[in-house]
């Protein structure tokens, strides 16, 4: 309704920026489907042929996402850079293309909120790269704002301006999903303050004398742990596989989105 109501508006009005801001939401529909269709995908259960899982998907998704903004963005630029350097006449806006973009903000402000709760709560790249192209998406309205308010009171160049202003913030949110997520696809670490985390948890068990090492991934939603941990003295294999089913599953309870913790054990 949003990308339809700017679209309108933006003809009728005459609205380079609207416009400009109508492509960016335009985007933002298929960016949605996408990464709806990522996260249902990302959730399918492991199976012969993908043991660890589909999470990855949701990293594609991102940046495809990326893409599009990328595309997106460089429509938009061609677009009101030609009108700026070949000096072409500019009519300001009608009064109401400035309501609408007005109602932009809000709306993709609160839609930005809604959509981070999400993709905390779930753990979803996906639905992050959505959140934070809807924040975008509210922050590249607020110069429409300014501008088309500026083109009113007898700068109507700013109203092109405030257009290419808005490819410059879609390309930006665009190269950063895709930077993000390719990433992702390379198996980065976990954040710092989520290994430490892991290491308090691990180390607080009384048969865990020290961490030999720590390995972490995120798969989509999903987190996997490899850990060599350091006990006193030999121990048995029904002890060996006591204390990693401790370790297991005090992770999985003091920490969400866990998938799997892979225990080694070394005697010291």
């Amino acid at each position: 309704m949003l990308a339809s109501i700017k679209g309108l508006v933006g003809y009728l009005t005459s609205s380079r920026a609207l416009l400009a801001d109508a492509c960016h939401s335009g985007a933002d529909i298929l960016c949605a489907l996408l990464a709806a269709w990522g996260t249902r995908f990302g959730e399918k259960p492991i199976d012969k042929t993908h043991p660890y899982g589909y999470g990855k998907a949701e990293f594609i998704v991102g940046i495809i996402v990326g893409i599009v903004l990328i595309f997106v963005a460089v429509k938009i630029l061609y677009s009101s850079l030609s009108v700026l350097f070949l000096q072409i006449r500019i009519n300001p806006p009608n009064i109401l293309a400035f309501w609408v973009a007005l109602l932009s903000v809000y709306s993709n402000f609160v839609v930005s909120h809604y959509s981070m709760c999400a993709a905390k709560e779930l753990n979803s790249p996906a639905l992050k790269s959505m959140s934070i192209d809807n924040r975008s998406d509210a922050y590249s309205s607020i110069p429409v704002v300014i501008c088309i308010l500026g083109s009113q009171l007898g700068f109507p160049q700013l109203d092109p301006l405030a257009a290419a202003l808005v490819g410059l913030v879609v390309f930006k949110m665009g190269a950063t999903l895709v930077v993000e997520n390719y990433h992702g696809l390379l198996d980065v670490s976990l954040p710092p303050e989520k290994i430490e985390r892991i290491k308090e948890i691990i180390v607080s068990l009384p048969e865990v004398k020290k961490i030999g090492y720590l390995k972490t991934r995120q798969t989509g939603q999903k987190i996997w742990i490899d850990v060599e941990v350091c006990v006193k003295g030999e121990k048995t294999v029904s002890e060996a596989s006591a204390v990693s089913r401790e370790i297991r599953s005090t992770l999985m309870r003091k920490m969400e989105h866990i998938r799997n913790v892979q225990v080694s054990l070394k005697p010291i």
